[in-house]
Formats: structure tokens, sequence, C-alpha cells
């Protein structure tokens, strides 16, 4: 569909190292509060950048019309901030082409109606029983296309709904997170049901003493450490300058040996796009295997200089940030969540994260807040609900002292790329510093 306007571009630059990469999106959201439904939007946006290299020198500029004049215009200023740009002595070049293999299904995002998003979140309100809900409920139908002047030229699609809501009873609350690549696949009634559950189980809470504590953490929250792990340490990039928590230790055992960490983009659960922002095919990638650090992830410029081939994990070009892991995936266990809750004699239970920070991230530690549903756990059973608690802990020392891992894998509403595969974990001796009051 956009592969035309691309290779024009390409053509024009007669000979200049060219890169054009699209992104077009149409959203339609209706969002609700109060139980009530207060928006129904829906967003077309288009975005076309266009980067040309003169002796390592990059210039790029973006366009949202595809016109010819348009096309040309923005070639010519490309050209000309190249021009003026101080080179990047470690320019690798652009990718060829390596074979990426799209069949994908034709979906109709533009057949939804309103009135069926409406009549959805209609069917999460009512079942919660007349307690308050909030939340948002999103479509997304997202197209890229990439194209360079050493061949490359693909476009592939991608279909999402996604459903994020809180459920309230007076001073608690219950949250859910669901994203599917259908509509249909999103059971609204089960989830506005478990969130209600948590709200009205959450009411009048206790506040518990900072330390540790044994927790089991629900899926969510298991999304927010491994999505931090990924962002702080597997890049290629990172290693090389010495940033990443990894350096010294790939080969090493660095959490519990039942800890199994990829970058899967492969899995039948994955959701993302067939190849990279440069082009090239994404691949699985073992991260950690039982608990021992094996591989980091590359983008092409990292491959080079690294002696190394890309992963498919390459961001748009040039960019500070170096290649970042796209899905990642926390391989389960055999636990259900009950046997977590049922083997604790004492401990929290904890629903999802917020406001996370990363503290240090040689040392993996963050900090944040239990948030939408947080219960003390004693004799194997819920017993009390605890006022929300702020943690600061290492990612790497949770890992290394879990003691359960979940047999099911949920999509986390926590990540930063495409959304992150966990299980529920049980983990011993995780820092809570602080409560709320």
């Amino acid at each position: 569909m956009y592969l035309d306007s691309l290779s024009y571009v390409i053509d024009k630059a007669k000979g200049i190292d060219t890169e054009c990469f699209l992104i077009s999106n149409r959203r339609i959201l209706t969002r609700f509060a109060n139980s009530y439904i207060h928006q129904n939007v829906s967003v077309d946006d288009m975005e076309l950048s266009i980067r040309v290299v003169l002796n390592g020198k990059n210039g790029k500029i973006s366009v949202n019309q595809l016109s010819k004049d348009t096309l040309d215009s923005a070639l010519e200023r490309a050209i000309e901030i190249a021009k003026i740009t101080p080179p990047d002595p470690d320019y690798p070049g652009l990718p060829t082409p390596a074979a990426v293999n799209i069949e994908r299904q034709d979906y109709q995002i533009r057949d939804i109606k309103p009135e069926v998003l409406a009549q959805k979140v209609k069917e999460f309100i009512d079942a919660t029983s007349n307690l308050n809900a909030s939340g948002a409920l999103e479509i997304s139908d997202t197209t890229i296309a990439i194209a360079n002047s050493n061949g490359i030229a693909l476009e592939d699609r991608l279909f999402t709904v996604s459903l994020e809501a809180v459920v309230q009873d007076g001073d608690s609350s219950g949250y859910v997170y669901s994203m599917e690549k259908n509509l249909e696949d999103i059971d609204f009634i089960s989830l506005a049901k478990v969130a209600s559950d948590k709200a009205r189980m959450g009411r009048n809470p206790v506040e518990l003493s900072p330390g540790y504590y044994t927790v089991v953490l629900e899926p969510q929250a298991v999304g927010t450490l491994v999505s931090f792990l990924g962002l702080m340490g597997f890049g290629a990039k990172q290693f090389a300058e010495g940033r990443s928590f990894l350096v010294g230790k790939i080969g090493e055992k660095i959490t519990s040996e039942m800890i199994s960490i990829w970058d899967y983009p492969s899995h039948t659960r994955a959701i993302g796009f067939l190849f990279d922002f440069e082009g090239l095919p994404r691949r699985d990638v073992v991260l950690i295997d039982k608990g021992v650090a094996k591989n980091l992830v590359y983008d092409f410029k990292y491959a080079k200089k690294m002696g190394k081939e890309s992963t498919g994990n390459g961001l748009p070009q040039p960019n500070t940030d170096g290649p970042i892991p796209f899905n990642l995936t926390l391989l389960p266990g055999e636990s259900s969540l009950e046997e977590m809750i049922a083997s604790t004699k004492r401990g929290i239970l904890v629903t999802r994260f917020h406001y996370t920070n990363i503290v240090d991230p040689i040392k993996t530690v963050i900090t944040g807040m239990t948030r939408d549903g947080t219960f003390l756990i004693e004799d194997g059973e819920i017993t009390t609900p605890v006022k929300n608690m702020r943690f600061t802990q290492s990612i790497l020392e949770a890992l290394s002292s879990t003691e359960l891992i979940g047999k099911e894998l949920f999509r986390s509403g926590e990540h930063f790329i495409y959304p992150t595969l966990v299980p529920a974990l049980k983990v011993n001796n995780f820092q809570f510093t602080g409560v709320t009051r």
C-alpha cells in the first residue's frame, strides 16, 4: 500500500544511501469513567521519515503527506541536513535484504462501529454490579513500511485490541488488562468480575510495616519487573558501553535456575511485527537460560561493530538507545496462582505496580508502588486488604529468590515495545520500604 511512495524517494535519491520508514496508525478509542462512556474517538495518523547518509553524516526529515511535491521537498531537506551534520564514525552502511515471511489476515478495522465498542464496554460496566468502573477500550490498526537503497522493501500490518480498566468500591480498587488480536477474544464479563471482586475485597485496608516479605506477584506485577529488566541491560549498545548489568556476567548464573527469559517473537501468543525498524527479520534470542546469562540483542550497527548478526532489534536510526528486546517472555513453570497462595505461610499478594522508576541499572534496582489490589496472605489464605506499599528492589535478586512460577502466560500492560508475556511468581525476601497513609 505504501511501498510505491517509499520506492519513489529511493529512486529519486540517485545512489545516495537512503532509508524510508513509514508508520500508519488508525486508533478507535472508547473511554469510560464513573461507569459512563464519555468519549469515543477515531484517529488516523501517518508519518514518513526519510534518512539520507552522506559520508557518514545523517540527515533525517519527517512528513505526514505522500504527494510527490512533499516527498521531493523532504528529500532535498534531508540532504541539506546531512551536509551540515557531524559524521558518525561508526556508520555501518545500510542493511541488505534478508528473508521475511509475511502472511497476515486482512483485518477490517473500518467495519468496527462505535456502537460495537460501546456494547462491549456496557457488558463490562454491567458486570461490575453497580461499582464504579473507569478505563479504555482501544483498537489499533498499524502498518509499518520500510525501504532502503540496498533493496529492502517491506510492509506489515498489525491489529490489536486492548482493555484497561479499574473498578472502585469506595477507597478500594481492582485492575484488569487484556490485549488480544481480535475483539471477540476479550472476555469482558470475566474481567469485570475479577476487578470487582478485588475492589470489594480491598475495603478498609490495614497498614503493614516496611520490611522483607514473601510476595505472590500476579502477572501484571511480574510484567513490570521483566519489562524494566529488558530496558536496563540486554541491548548490545548498553553492554558495549559498560552500562549493562550483564557486563562480565555472560555465561554466569544471575538468577534462580527456574528463570528463563527470551526475546520470543515466534511465540504463538507474541504480538509484534515480523521485522524490526531497520527492515531485518525478528529472531528468537535466549537471554537467560535456567538462570544463566546467555545473549544480547543486536541491531545492524552493533552487530557489525561487535562481529555478530542482527537479531532484528533495531529501532529507527539514528538513535541514542541502541537495540532493546521487543517481545520479552518469561517462560512458564508448573504452579497455579492458587497453589502459590496456598503454599505461603505469611506474605503479600500484589496485583500490579505503578509509578515505577529505575534507581540503579547496574544492580537492576527499581522502585514503585503497589496498586489496585494488595492483600495479606496468612496460612495459605488471603485474609486482609493492605494499604499500598512502596517497594525498592533489585530485579535480579527477586528473580534469584523465586520459589514458584505460574503455568499460564499473560500479556502485561507494562511494556516498552510490544506486550510482555509473563506468568505469576512467588518470590521470597521482597523489600518494601514504605507505606501510604
